[in-house]
Protein backbone atom coordinates (compact mmCIF):
# COMPACT_ATOMS: atom_id res chain seq x y z
CA UNK A 1 0.00 0.00 0.00
CA UNK A 2 2.91 2.33 0.76
CA UNK A 3 4.37 1.72 -2.70
CA UNK A 4 1.08 2.57 -4.41
CA UNK A 5 0.77 5.74 -2.35
CA UNK A 6 4.37 6.72 -3.18
CA UNK A 7 3.76 6.18 -6.92
CA UNK A 8 0.52 8.17 -6.79
CA UNK A 9 2.27 11.08 -5.01
CA UNK A 10 5.11 11.00 -7.55
CA UNK A 11 2.67 11.06 -10.49
CA UNK A 12 0.67 13.88 -8.89
CA UNK A 13 3.85 15.89 -8.30
CA UNK A 14 4.97 15.38 -11.90
CA UNK A 15 1.58 16.44 -13.26
CA UNK A 16 1.51 19.51 -11.02
CA UNK A 17 4.98 20.64 -12.12
CA UNK A 18 4.59 19.84 -15.82
CA UNK A 19 2.95 22.60 -17.77
CA UNK A 20 2.37 23.06 -21.49
CA UNK A 21 3.37 26.69 -21.13
CA UNK A 22 6.96 25.57 -20.53
CA UNK A 23 7.25 24.05 -24.00
CA UNK A 24 7.26 25.61 -27.44
CA UNK A 25 7.11 24.19 -30.94
CA UNK A 26 9.17 25.56 -33.80
CA UNK A 27 7.15 24.67 -36.90
CA UNK A 28 9.92 25.55 -39.36
CA UNK A 29 12.42 23.18 -37.75
CA UNK A 30 9.85 20.36 -37.78
CA UNK A 31 9.15 20.98 -41.47
CA UNK A 32 12.88 20.98 -42.19
CA UNK A 33 13.29 17.67 -40.34
CA UNK A 34 10.47 16.06 -42.32
CA UNK A 35 11.90 17.34 -45.61
CA UNK A 36 15.34 16.02 -44.71
CA UNK A 37 13.88 12.65 -43.66
CA UNK A 38 11.95 12.26 -46.91
CA UNK A 39 15.01 13.15 -48.97
CA UNK A 40 17.17 10.72 -46.98
CA UNK A 41 14.59 7.94 -47.27
CA UNK A 42 14.31 8.28 -51.03
CA UNK A 43 18.10 8.38 -51.41
CA UNK A 44 18.63 5.32 -49.23
CA UNK A 45 15.81 3.41 -50.95
CA UNK A 46 17.30 3.94 -54.39
CA UNK A 47 20.79 3.13 -53.12
CA UNK A 48 19.67 -0.04 -51.38
CA UNK A 49 17.63 -1.14 -54.39
CA UNK A 50 20.65 -1.21 -56.62
CA UNK A 51 23.09 -2.19 -53.83
CA UNK A 52 25.98 -2.00 -56.25
CA UNK A 53 24.77 -4.87 -58.43
CA UNK A 54 24.58 -4.70 -62.19
CA UNK A 55 21.44 -5.78 -64.07
CA UNK A 56 22.61 -9.31 -64.79
CA UNK A 57 23.61 -10.00 -61.18
CA UNK A 58 20.29 -8.69 -59.90
CA UNK A 59 18.44 -10.90 -62.38
CA UNK A 60 20.42 -13.96 -61.30
CA UNK A 61 19.82 -13.29 -57.60
CA UNK A 62 16.10 -12.69 -58.25
CA UNK A 63 15.90 -15.89 -60.30
CA UNK A 64 17.44 -17.96 -57.50
CA UNK A 65 15.24 -16.35 -54.82
CA UNK A 66 12.13 -16.91 -56.94
CA UNK A 67 13.12 -20.54 -57.53
CA UNK A 68 13.78 -21.30 -53.83
CA UNK A 69 10.34 -20.34 -52.58
CA UNK A 70 10.28 -16.73 -51.37
CA UNK A 71 9.08 -15.91 -54.87
CA UNK A 72 5.58 -16.67 -53.64
CA UNK A 73 5.94 -13.66 -51.32
CA UNK A 74 7.35 -11.41 -54.06
CA UNK A 75 10.81 -11.08 -52.49
CA UNK A 76 12.42 -11.40 -55.92
CA UNK A 77 10.53 -8.28 -56.98
CA UNK A 78 12.23 -6.28 -54.21
CA UNK A 79 15.59 -7.41 -55.53
CA UNK A 80 14.56 -6.20 -58.99
CA UNK A 81 13.69 -2.80 -57.54
CA UNK A 82 9.91 -2.76 -57.64
CA UNK A 83 7.60 -1.10 -55.13
CA UNK A 84 7.36 -2.93 -51.78
CA UNK A 85 3.55 -2.82 -52.09
CA UNK A 86 3.84 -5.65 -54.64
CA UNK A 87 4.82 -8.01 -51.82
CA UNK A 88 1.47 -7.20 -50.23
CA UNK A 89 -0.29 -8.03 -53.50
CA UNK A 90 1.53 -11.36 -53.63
CA UNK A 91 0.40 -12.09 -50.08
CA UNK A 92 -3.21 -11.05 -50.71
CA UNK A 93 -3.45 -13.13 -53.89
CA UNK A 94 -2.16 -16.22 -52.06
CA UNK A 95 1.33 -16.33 -53.50
CA UNK A 96 0.72 -14.38 -56.68
CA UNK A 97 -2.52 -15.95 -57.89
CA UNK A 98 -1.68 -19.33 -56.39
CA UNK A 99 1.89 -19.33 -57.75
CA UNK A 100 1.10 -18.49 -61.35
CA UNK A 101 2.71 -15.02 -61.31
CA UNK A 102 5.94 -16.21 -59.63
CA UNK A 103 6.19 -18.99 -62.23
CA UNK A 104 5.76 -16.54 -65.10
CA UNK A 105 8.20 -14.16 -63.36
CA UNK A 106 10.75 -16.96 -63.17
CA UNK A 107 10.36 -17.70 -66.88
CA UNK A 108 10.55 -14.01 -67.83
CA UNK A 109 13.64 -13.39 -65.68
CA UNK A 110 15.27 -16.43 -67.25
CA UNK A 111 14.44 -15.09 -70.72
CA UNK A 112 15.82 -11.69 -69.74
CA UNK A 113 19.07 -13.38 -68.73
CA UNK A 114 19.28 -15.22 -72.04
CA UNK A 115 18.32 -12.21 -74.18
CA UNK A 116 20.31 -9.70 -72.15
CA UNK A 117 17.49 -7.22 -71.54
CA UNK A 118 16.50 -5.93 -68.12
CA UNK A 119 12.80 -5.19 -68.54
CA UNK A 120 12.06 -6.20 -64.96
CA UNK A 121 14.50 -3.80 -63.32
CA UNK A 122 12.77 -0.91 -61.52
CA UNK A 123 9.39 -1.89 -62.97
CA UNK A 124 6.65 -1.02 -60.43
CA UNK A 125 3.85 -3.06 -62.07
CA UNK A 126 2.34 -6.10 -60.34
CA UNK A 127 2.19 -8.02 -63.61
CA UNK A 128 5.51 -6.91 -65.04
CA UNK A 129 5.42 -8.70 -68.37
CA UNK A 130 2.43 -6.72 -69.68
Amino acid sequence: MKKILAVAVAIFAFVAVASAANYSVDESSIDALFTEAVAEASTSASASASAGMDAQTRNIVALVVDMLGPGALGIHRLILGTNPINCLWYFLTVGGIFGIIPLVDWIMILLDLVNGSASYLDNPAFIMWL
